[in-house]
């Protein structure tokens, strides 16, 4: 059971779980975070999404998403996604 405050909160957030659901990306596999202005969101274990994922939630919301990632020497690549201002 995921907690709730991982689940989407704005109508803008539920619109990026319907939009990736349709390419594919379970509704349990993403995690929204962050305060306000401030969120952010993951996939599974801080995985990638394709581009072409997000390209496409780009175009049908008109938000601006930037890709925050970083290598850990244990896991490998890891990344969220940050609602850009």
């Amino acid at each position: 059971m995921k907690l709730k405050e991982l689940e989407p909160s704005t109508p803008v957030e539920h619109k990026i779980v319907l939009l990736l659901g349709m390419r594919g990306i379970k509704k349990n596999r993403l995690n929204f975070k962050g305060m306000h202005n401030d969120r952010f969101f993951s996939f599974g274990h801080w995985s990638p999404i394709k581009a072409e994922d997000i390209a496409y939630v780009q175009e049908h919301t008109g938000l601006l998403i930037d890709e925050i990632s970083w290598h850990d020497s244990d896991c490998g690549w890891q990344c969220y996604y940050q609602f850009a201002s």
